[in-house]
C-alpha cells in the first residue's frame, strides 16, 4: 500500500515536471533561435540547453515566462552581439523590458514587434539597424521608454507614435530621419525626455509641443535642418531643465518668454541664425549654468544682464558677431569657470572686474581688444588656458602671469606686444604651450624658458628675438618648436638633435649658420624640419635617412652643396622635400622617385645635372619643381603618369627632344612651365586634354609647326596664361583662340606666324596682355581687338600689318615702338596719311559704284561753285569795291574744307553757318572712311532718295551724319 502511494506521487511529480517544461518551451526555443541567428553566438555562453533559460545571462522570468531581456554591453562584460535582429524575439509576448542596446545588431525592425503588447521599455540604441521605423510601433501603447538611437534608421517619424501616451522617455537621436516632426508628438503629455537630435528633420517645431508637453524636462532637436522662429509658447515648458536646439536654421530673436523657464539649467543653441539683442528676461534664468549661443549672427553687444545669472558656469559666445566692450557685470558671475568670447568684434580693455572670477578657461581670440595686458591676470590661480591672440594688446607681457600656477596654455600671438619675454612666465609650473608669435618681442631667450620643465610647445614666430638658440631646449619635453622669422644667429645646438620628443622644428627666415651635423639622425621622432632662408652651409648628412617619421624637410635658400644623399629614399614618410635655391650638384637620385608618400619635390635653382629620373613615380600630388638647373636629356614619358600632379616646372634647363604626348593625361595639372630649354618638334595635340591647365609656359625653345591642333577643343580649356614666344611656330593663328574665354595673357612674339590677326580674339573679354610682335602677320588690325576693355598691353611690332590704325580702345594710345616694323600701317601715331588706293583695293565698300559716286560728286561740286561765283560776280558789279573785296575773301574756298564722299554737293557757306552755327570741318576721304568704319552697315541711320545716311564718329569724338550718293536712287538722277 505504501509503495503504491509513493509510486503515484512519483508519477504525479514527473507529469508536473513535463507540464512545466511544456509551458516554458516556447520562450526557451525563441531565445535559442535568437542565439543561433547571431554571427557570434559564443558570446551567450551561459545559454546552455542543460540550464534553465530563466538562469541565462540577461534573462529574467516570472512564473517561467520571460519578462525581461537585457543584453547590453553592461550585462555581457563588454562583449557585443553581432547579427540580425531576429523576429523570434517578438514571440516573447510576456516581455516588459527589451534592452539590446550597445551591440552590433543590424537589419530592419519587423512590424511583428507589435506583438510585444506588454512592453514598457524598448531600448535598441547604439546598434546598426536600418530601414524605416515601422508604424506598428504605435501599437505598443504601454511603452514608457523608447530608445531607437543612434542607429541608421531612415524615412519619416511615423505619426502613429503619437499613440504612445504613456511614454516618458523618447529617443530617436543619431539616425537619418527626414521630414517634419509630426504634430501627433504633442499627444505624449507624459513625456519628460524628447531626443530627436542628429537627424535630417526639416520644417518648424509643432506649436503643440510647447503647449501640451508640460512635463518635459529635456528637449533635444539639435543638429537637424529645422527652421522658423521659436514660438513664445516655449515659456509654458516650465519643467524644462535642458534645451538643445543648436545646429539648425532657426532664426529671428529669442522670445522674451524664455525668461519663464525658471528651472532651465542648460540652454544650448549654437550654429543657428538667431539675432540679438538678447531679451532682458534672460536675467530671470537664475538656474542657468550653461549658455551656448556661439555661431549665431547676434550682431549686438553682450548684455549687462548676464551678470544676474549667478549660477552660470559656462558662457560660450564664440563667433556671435558681437560688438562693443566686455561688460564689467560679468564679474558678478562668481561661479563662472569657462568664458569663451573668441572670433567677434569686441573692443576696449579687459575689465578689472574679471579678476574676481575663478576662471579655468578664458578665450577672447580674434577680437579688437586693446590696451596693456593687465597684471591682475595673475589672480586667476585656477586658470588652465588664457587665449588672447589676434587682438591689439600692446606693451610688455606682465610677469605676474607667472602666478597662474595651474596654467598650461597661454596664447598671445598676433598682438602688438613689445619688450622681452619675462622669465617669470615659467613660474607657472604646469605651463605646456606658449604661443607668442607675430608680435614685436625683443631680447634674447638665453634663460627665459629654462625653468619651463613641462613645456611641450613653444611658438615664437615673427618677432625680433636675437641671440642663439639655447642649448637647454634639449632638456625640455618640447614636441613643437617654431622660431621662424626672428634674428637668431649662430649654429643650431647639436644637443637639440638628441631630443627624443621633438616632432616639429622650424627656424626659417633667420641668420642661422654652421652645418647640419650627423647627430641629426638621432632625432627619431622628428616629422617636420623647416630651416629655409638661413646661412646653413656644408653637405646634407646621410644620417638624415634615419628619420623614418620625417614628413616635411625644407632647406630652401641656404648655401648647401654636394650631392643629394640617396639615403633620403629611406625617409618613406616624406610628403614634402624642398631643397631649392642651394648649390647642390650631381644628379637627382632615383631613390626619390620611390618615396611612397611624396607629394611635393622642389629642387629648382641648384646645379643639378644629368637626366630626370624616369622611374615613373605615381605619388606626386602637388608639385614637381626642377627648374633652373643643368638637367639634360629628354623629358621622360613617365612624367605623364603623375595623374595627381598640380604643378610641373622644368624651366631653364638644357632639356631636348619633344614634349611627351602623355602630358595630355595630366588632367589635374594647373601650371606647366617648360620654358628656356632646347625642346623641339610640334606641340602634341593631346595637351588639350589638360582641362584644368591655368598657366602654360613654353617660351624660348625650338618648338615648331602649327598650333591649330592644340586649340581644337579650346572651349573647355581654362588656360589664363599662354606663352609660346621665341620659338619657330608657323602657319596661321587659329581662329579658335577666340574661344579661350579665360585667357588673360597671350604671348606669341618671336615666331613665324602668318596670315591675319583673327578678329575672333575680340571675344577674349578677360585678355589683359597680348604680344604678337616679331611674326609675319599681315592684314589690318581688327577693331574688335582694340575694343577689348581689359586689354592693358598690345604689341604688334615687326609684322607686315597694313591699313589704318583704329583710333579707339587701346589702339588709340599705342606708341610707335609697339607698331614699328609694319611699313604699310597708316593713321594714328604712325602719322602717315592712308592712300586712297589702299582703301579702294581693300574695302568692298569702295567698288565701281563708289568711285562713280565720287566722280559725280566732284562734277556737281564744280558746277555749284561756278554758279555761286557767277552770282557773286554779278553782285560785285553793283557793289562797292570794299564789298567786292569782302565777298571775295568770304568766298575763298579749299577743296578740303567740307568734303563729303559720294554726297550730292556742298551747301552754300551762308546756309551752313545759319543752320548749324558751327565752324566748317576739314575732312579728307580717309577721315570719312575711318569715321564710318568703311561705311559699315552697323553705322546706317537712314536711307533717302539720294542715298544712304551713315553715322560718323570723328577723331575728336564729335558725331556727324554723312550721306553717300547711290546711283540706284532715281531721285538723285532726276534732279541732276
Amino acid at each position: 500500500m505504501a509503495f503504491g502511494l509513493v509510486h503515484c506521487f512519483f508519477i504525479v511529480f514527473i507529469l508536473s515536471f513535463f507540464c512545466s517544461n511544456a509551458v516554458e518551451s516556447p520562450d526557451r526555443e525563441s531565445l535559442l533561435s535568437f542565439k543561433n541567428s547571431l554571427e557570434n553566438p559564443e558570446v551567450l555562453l551561459s545559454w546552455s540547453p542543460s540550464v534553465s533559460h530563466c538562469n541565462w545571462t540577461g534573462v529574467f522570468c516570472n512564473e517561467g515566462r520571460v519578462t525581461s531581456l537585457v543584453l547590453s554591453t553592461h550585462t555581457l562584460a563588454a562583449n557585443q552581439l553581432k547579427g540580425p535582429l531576429s523576429t523570434t524575439l517578438f514571440s516573447l509576448t510576456s516581455l516588459v523590458v527589451l534592452d539590446l542596446s550597445s551591440n552590433q545588431l543590424y537589419g530592419e525592425v519587423s512590424p511583428e514587434i507589435a506583438s510585444l503588447s506588454r512592453l514598457q521599455v524598448l531600448d535598441l540604441g547604439y546598434n546598426r539597424l536600418t530601414g524605416e521605423l515601422p508604424s506598428r510601433l504605435g501599437d505598443l501603447t504601454r511603452l514608457q521608454t523608447l530608445r531607437l538611437g543612434p542607429n541608421f534608421f531612415t524615412g519619416k517619424i511615423p505619426p502613429e507614435l503619437g499613440n504612445l501616451v504613456q511614454l516618458e522617455s523618447f529617443d530617436l537621436s543619431g539616425n537619418s530621419l527626414t521630414g517634419n516632426i509630426p504634430p501627433q508628438m504633442g499627444n505624449l503629455t507624459q513625456l519628460q525626455i524628447l531626443a530627436l537630435g542628429n537627424n535630417f528633420l526639416t520644417g518648424s517645431l509643432p506649436y503643440n509641443l510647447f503647449t501640451k508637453l508640460q512635463s518635459l524636462s529635456s528637449f533635444d532637436v539639435s543638429n537637424n535642418s529645422l527652421s522658423g522662429k521659436i514660438s513664445p509658447e516655449i515659456g509654458k515648458l516650465t519643467s524644462l531643465n535642458e534645451l538643445y536646439i543648436g545646429d539648425n536654421h532657426f532664426s529671428g530673436v529669442f522670445p522674451p518668454e524664455i525668461g519663464q523657464l525658471s528651472n532651465l539649467e542648460i540652454f544650448s543653441s549654437p550654429t543657428c541664425l538667431f539675432n540679438g539683442p538678447l531679451p532682458e528676461t534672460f536675467s530671470k534664468l537664475k538656474s542657468l549654468s550653461k549658455l551656448d549661443l556661439s555661431n549665431n549672427p547676434l550682431q549686438c553687444s553682450i548684455p549687462k544682464i548676464v551678470g544676474e545669472m549667478q549660477n552660470l558656469t559656462i558662457l560660450n559666445l564664440v563667433y556671435a558677431e558681437l560688438n562693443g566692450s566686455i561688460p564689467s557685470e560679468i564679474g558678478k558671475c562668481r561661479n563662472l569657470k569657462v568664458l569663451l568670447l573668441s572670433f567677434n568684434s569686441l573692443s576696449g580693455v579687459l575689465p578689472e572686474e574679471l579678476s574676481q572670477l575663478s576662471l579655468i578657461t578664458f578665450s577672447a581670440e580674434k577680437n579688437q581688444l586693446s590696451g596693456p595686458l593687465p597684471s591682475w591676470l595673475g589672480k586667476w590661480t585656477q586658470v588652465d588656458s588664457i587665449l588672447l591672440s589676434n587682438n591689439r594688446f600692446s606693451g610688455s607681457i606682465p610677469p605676474e602671469i607667472g602666478n597662474c600656477s595651474m596654467m598650461s596654455h597661454i596664447s598671445l600671438g598676433s598682438n602688438l606686444l613689445t619688450g622681452e619675454i619675462p622669465k617669470e612666465l615659467c613660474s607657472a609650473v604646469s605651463l605646456a604651450e606658449v604661443e607668442l608669435n607675430h608680435n614685436f618681442l625683443t631680447g634674447s631667450i638665453a634663460e627665459t624658458f629654462v625653468k619651463c620643465r613641462n613645456l611641450t610647445q613653444l611658438v615664437l614666430v615673427d618677432n625680433q628675438i636675437v641671440g642663439s638658440i639655447p642649448d637647454y631646449f634639449s632638456e625640455l619635453p618640447l614636441m613643437v618648436l617654431e622660431l621662424d622669422s626672428n634674428n637668431f644667429t649662430g649654429p643650431i645646438p647639436v644637443s637639440l638633435w638628441s631630443s627624443l620628443n621633438l616632432i616639429e622644428f622650424s627656424a626659417a627666415n633667420n641668420q642661422l649658420e654652421g652645418s647640419l651635423p650627423v647627430e641629426i639622425g638621432n632625432a627619431a621622432s622628428l616629422e617636420s624640419i623647416v630651416l629655409s632662408n638661413n646661412h646653413i652651409t656644408g653637405r646634407i648628412p646621410a644620417e638624415i635617412g634615419k628619420l623614418s617619421f620625417l614628413s616635411v624637410l625644407n632647406l630652401n635658400s641656404n648655401f648647401l652643396e654636394g650631392n643629394i644623399p640617396t639615403e633620403l629614399g629611406n625617409c618613406t614618410a616624406l610628403t614634402t622635400l624642398d631643397l631649392g635655391n642651394n648649390s647642390l650638384n650631381s644628379s637627382i637620385p632615383d631613390e626619390l622617385a620611390d618615396l611612397p608618400q611624396l607629394q611635393c619635390l622642389v629642387l629648382s635653382y641648384n646645379n643639378l645635372s644629368g637626366k630626370i629620373p624616369s622611374k615613373g613615380s605615381k605619388y606626386f600630388q602637388q608639385g614637381l619643381y626642377l627648374g633652373n638647373n643643368q638637367l639634360t636629356g629628354t623629358i621622360p614619358e613617365t612624367l605623364g603618369r603623375l595623374n595627381g600632379l598640380v604643378k610641373l616646372n622644368l624651366s631653364s634647363n638644357m632639356l631636348s627632344g619633344s614634349i611627351p604626348p602623355s602630358f595630355g593625361s595630366l588632367n589635374g595639372l594647373t601650371h606647366l612651365d617648360l620654358s628656356s630649354n632646347s625642346l623641339s618638334g610640334e606641340l602634341p595635340a593631346a595637351l588639350s586634354g589638360m582641362v584644368n591647365l591655368v598657366g602654360f609656359y613654353a617660351q624660348q625653345n625650338k618648338l615648331s609647326g602649327h598650333i591649330d591642333g592644340l586649340f581644337k577643343n579650346s572651349i573647355v580649356w581654362r588656360v589664363e596664361i599662354l606663352n609660346l614666344s621665341s620659338n619657330s611656330f608657323g602657319g596661321n593663328l587659329p581662329r579658335s583662340l577666340g574661344n579661350m574665354s579665360y585667357l588673360t595673357v597671350l604671348d606669341l612674339h618671336g615666331n613665324g606666324f602668318t596670315g591675319e590677326v583673327p578678329p575672333e580674339l575680340g571675344n577674349l573679354a578677360q585678355l589683359e596682355y597680348l604680344d604678337f610682335s616679331g611674326n609675319m602677320l599681315d592684314g589690318e588690325i581688327p577693331g574688335d581687338v582694340c575694343s577689348l576693355t581689359n586689354l592693358l598691353f598690345l604689341n604688334l611690332a615687326e609684322n607686315s600689318l597694313e591699313g589704318p590704325i583704329p583710333r579707339y580702345g587701346i589702339c588709340k594710345n599705342l606708341t610707335k615702338a609697339l607698331l614699328s616694323g609694319n611699313k604699310d600701317l597708316c593713321g594714328g601715331i604712325v602719322g602717315l596719311r592712308c592712300p586712297l588706293k589702299s582703301f579702294g583695293r581693300k574695302s568692298p565698300m569702295l567698288n565701281v559704284w563708289g568711285l562713280a559716286s565720287i566722280v559725280v560728286g566732284i562734277i556737281l561740286t564744280a558746277l555749284s561753285l561756278i554758279i555761286v561765283l557767277r552770282l557773286w560776280a554779278n553782285r560785285s558789279s553793283r557793289n562797292d569795291p570794299e564789298d567786292v573785296a569782302d565777298s571775295k575773301l568770304n568766298s575763298s574756298d579749299d577743296q578740303n574744307l567740307y568734303f563729303l564722299s559720294s554726297s550730292r554737293s556742298k551747301e552754300p557757306l551762308s546756309i551752313n553757318i545759319a543752320m548749324f552755327e558751327q565752324p566748317l570741318l576739314k575732312l579728307t576721304l580717309v577721315d570719312i572712311l575711318e569715321a564710318t568704319n568703311n561705311f559699315c552697315k552697323a553705322n546706317i541711320i537712314g536711307d533717302g532718295g539720294f542715298g544712304t545716311v551713315y553715322k560718323a564718329t570723328l577723331p575728336d569724338g564729335k558725331i556727324v551724319a554723312v550721306k553717300k550718293l547711290s546711283q540706284a536712287k532715281t531721285q538723285g538722277q532726276r534732279e541732276f
